[in-house]
C-alpha cells in the first residue's frame, strides 16, 4: 500500500469513525423545519419522480401552513429550499430504501432506515471534502499540521453538528463541493485547461443547486482565467486570449448544465426556469444593507462568537498572502464576497442555526489560512516555549483573580463546598462585566463606545428586533421582563417594582434610556402603560417627542412617532422625569403604521 493511500485511509477513519459512532448512538434525526423540506424533495424525486410536494407536506403536517396552503401557478406547493441536496443523497437513500424494504419497514420512504441513510450520506460528503483538502494543506504545512487543521474543521466548527445532530440539511454537500472546487483549482499557475474548466463548471453548477449563494464560487475559475487573459492581452497574443475566452465560455456552459436540475425544479414549481427574486422574498437579500459586525460577533449565531477556531485563519492570513499570493487572492476574494452576501441575508443569524451555518462553503476557502495559522503558533512555541508557559500562567492567574472576586463579593460560600459549574459561571460573568465577552471582541467595545453602555450589554442587545423576521419581540418591550427586555435598558432604571395588579414596572432615576431595535426606519404607533405623579418627558434620538402627564393609576397613552425620527438598528428613547416627578413604566407596545 502506497504511503498516500495509507494516509488517506487512516485520515478517513480518524475523521469518519467518531461522527459515525455518534450518529449511531443517537436516535434517527428528527425531520422538522428545513430538514423536512429537504427530505420532502428527496422523497418526492425518488418515489414519485416529481417535485409535487403536497403528499410529503401532508405527512409532515405542513400542507395547511400559510406558505403552503395555496398552490403555485403550476399547481404545486412552494418550497424555498434547493434541490441539490436531494440529488447528492439519492444513492444513499436508495440503499436505505432497499434495506428498509428487506426489513419490512419501508414506511413509504419515511422510515428510520431512509433517514439514517441520508445522515450517512452527509457524513460521507463531509469526510470526502476534508480528504480533498488534505493535499492542498500539505503543500503549505507539514502533514501533522494538515491533519490537525482537518480535525479542527470537523470537530471545532459547525460541521460536526451538521453531520451528527442535523445531517438532513444542505451544509455537508455544500462544504464537499466547495472543497472539490478548491482541489480542482489548486496550483493552476500554468493555466486552467479546458478539461479542468469543464469539470469545475459542472461542480460549481451543482454547488449552486445545493446552496444558491455558491454561485459566487464562479469567481474561482473567473479570477483564474482573468489571470491568464490579462498577460495575453498585454503581449497582444490574440490566439491565447481567444483560447482563454473560449475556456471561460465552456466553464459557463458547464455551470449551466450543473445548475439545470434546480432550474427544472423551479420551472415545475414556479413556472419559470429562473426567478427574479430569491424564493424567500424580494427583500430577503439586500446587498446595500449588511450586518457585518453582527454576522461575525453577535451572540446570536455570530460566526466568530460561536466558532472561535476560525480566528486561526485570521492569524495565518498574512502568511498565506505572503507565501501564496496568487492562490490567496483566488480563494479569499470569493470568501470575502460570500461573507458579505451572508451578512446581507434577511436573517443574518441564519435562523435556528448552530454557529452561522451559511459559511459552509467558505470553510474550504479559509482552510489554507487556518493551517498556516496553526503553523505560526507551532513555530512560536518551538522558538519561544516560554510564551506558551506564559499564556498558560496568565490564564491560571486570571482564573484565580476572578475567583477571589467571587469570594470577596460573597458570590460563593465562604465555608462550604461549591460546584465547579457555579465557579465557572461566576468567573465568566465577572469577566464579561469587566471587559466584555472575549468572543465578541472588538465589536462589543465599539458598541459600548458608540452607545455609552457597559460592554457586557452587547451580547444580549445585538440581535434583538421589534418586528424583524423570526423570534422578534412582537413589538412589545416589557420593562418587568428580566430575560430579554431588560437588555434594552441602560443603568439608570430601577429594579422591577410591583405597580398594580399583575403589573411590574421600572422607574427612571433621572434621564434614563430605553433602546428600540428596528430593521428599517418606519412610522410607528407607540402605546405606553405607566403611572406616577408629575410629568414625564420623552425624547427620541435626541428630539423631543412628547411630555406625558402622569396619574396615580396605571393608564395607557398612545403616541405616533414618524419614520423621520427613527434610524436603522438601535434607537435611543430617553425618559426624563420632570422636577419632583416620579414615573413607573410597565411596558411599551409598538405598532406599524397601516
Amino acid at each position: 500500500m502506497s504511503p498516500g493511500l495509507r494516509r488517506g485511509l487512516l485520515l478517513a477513519l480518524l475523521l469518519g469513525l467518531p461522527p459515525l459512532l455518534a450518529q449511531r448512538a443517537l436516535p434517527a434525526p428528527r425531520l422538522d423545519a428545513d430538514s423536512a423540506e429537504y427530505f420532502a424533495l428527496l422523497r418526492s424525486l425518488y418515489c414519485d419522480q416529481d417535485v409535487d410536494l403536497a403528499n410529503e407536506y401532508e405527512r409532515f403536517g405542513l400542507l395547511q401552513r400559510y406558505d403552503k396552503i395555496r398552490p403555485t401557478v403550476t399547481g404545486h406547493r412552494r418550497t424555498i429550499f434547493s434541490v441539490g441536496p436531494a440529488l447528492l443523497w439519492m444513492p444513499f437513500y436508495g440503499v436505505g430504501d432497499a434495506l428498509a424494504r428487506a426489513a419490512g419497514s419501508a414506511d413509504e420512504g419515511y422510515s428510520a432506515w431512509h433517514v439514517r441513510a441520508v445522515a450517512l450520506g452527509s457524513l460521507a460528503y463531509v469526510v470526502l471534502g476534508l480528504l480533498l483538502l488534505d493535499a492542498p494543506l500539505r503543500s503549505l504545512v507539514p502533514a501533522r499540521l494538515a491533519t490537525a487543521s482537518l480535525l479542527l474543521l470537523l470537530y471545532a466548527t459547525f460541521l460536526w453538528w451538521y453531520v451528527v445532530y442535523e445531517p438532513v440539511m444542505s451544509h455537508a454537500g455544500s462544504f464537499a463541493l466547495s472543497a472539490l472546487a478548491l482541489r480542482l483549482l489548486w496550483d493552476q499557475r500554468a493555466g486552467l485547461g479546458r478539461r479542468r474548466a469543464l469539470a469545475l463548471g459542472l461542480v460549481l453548477g451543482l454547488a449552486a443547486t445545493v446552496r444558491w449563494q455558491n454561485g459566487l464560487l464562479l469567481l474561482l475559475p473567473g479570477l483564474a482565467l482573468l489571470g491568464q487573459l490579462l498577460p495575453a492581452l498585454r503581449r497582444r497574443s490574440w490566439g491565447a486570449a481567444v483560447a482563454v475566452v473560449a475556456t471561460g465560455l465552456l466553464t459557463l456552459v458547464a455551470f449551466g448544465l450543473g445548475a439545470l436540475p434546480q432550474m427544472l425544479a423551479w420551472k415545475a414549481i414556479f413556472g419559470s426556469y429562473l426567478l427574479a427574486d430569491p424564493p424567500h422574498g424580494a427583500d430577503f437579500l439586500r446587498l446595500g444593507h449588511p450586518y457585518l459586525l453582527q454576522t461575525f460577533f453577535s451572540s446570536r449565531h455570530g460566526l466568530l462568537y460561536w466558532t472561535p477556531v476560525l480566528w486561526g485563519a485570521a492569524l495565518g492570513l498574512r502568511s498565506f498572502v505572503r507565501r501564496e499570493r496568487w492562490q490567496a487572492g483566488l480563494l479569499l476574494v470569493p470568501a470575502a464576497l460570500m461573507s458579505y452576501v451572508n451578512a446581507c441575508s434577511g436573517d443574518w443569524w441564519a435562523g435556528g442555526s448552530f454557529s452561522n451555518r451559511r459559511f459552509d462553503s467558505v470553510l474550504p476557502l479559509v482552510a489554507p489560512a487556518l493551517a498556516l495559522g496553526l503553523a505560526a503558533l507551532a513555530s512560536a512555541v518551538r522558538r519561544r516555549p516560554a510564551l506558551a508557559l506564559g499564556a498558560a500562567g496568565t490564564l491560571l492567574t486570571l482564573f484565580n483573580l476572578l475567583f477571589m472576586q467571587q469570594y470577596s463579593r460573597n458570590l460563593v460560600p465562604r465555608d462550604d463546598s461549591l460546584a465547579f459549574a457555579d465557579v465557572a459561571a461566576n468567573n465568566a460573568a465577572l469577566l464579561q462585566s469587566a471587559v466584555g465577552t472575549p468572543l465578541a471582541w472588538p465589536a462589543n467595545w465599539l458598541f459600548a463606545a458608540r452607545h455609552d453602555l457597559p460592554v457586557r450589554q452587547y451580547d444580549r442587545m445585538v440581535g434583538l428586533y421589534l418586528f424583524y423576521r423570526q423570534n422578534n419581540l412582537g413589538g412589545v418591550i416589557d420593562l418587568g421582563d428580566e430575560r430579554v427586555d431588560a437588555a434594552l435598558l441602560d443603568e439608570r432604571w430601577s429594579r422591577p417594582l410591583p405597580c398594580g395588579p399583575g403589573a411590574v414596572c421600572r422607574s427612571p432615576r433621572g434621564p434614563a434610556r430605553l433602546f428600540v431595535p428596528l430593521d428599517v426606519p418606519e412610522t410607528l404607533g407607540m402605546t405606553l402603560r405607566l403611572r406616577g405623579h408629575g410629568e414625564l418627558g420623552l425624547l427620541l434620538g435626541g428630539q423631543p417627542l412628547a411630555r406625558l402627564p402622569l396619574s396615580p393609576e396605571l393608564r395607557e397613552i398612545t403616541l405616533r412617532a414618524p419614520a423621520g425620527l427613527w434610524r436603522r438598528e438601535l434607537n435611543e428613547l430617553r425618559f426624563v422625569p420632570g422636577p419632583g416627578s416620579e414615573a413607573l413604566v410597565d411596558r411599551l407596545v409598538f405598532a406599524r403604521a397601516r
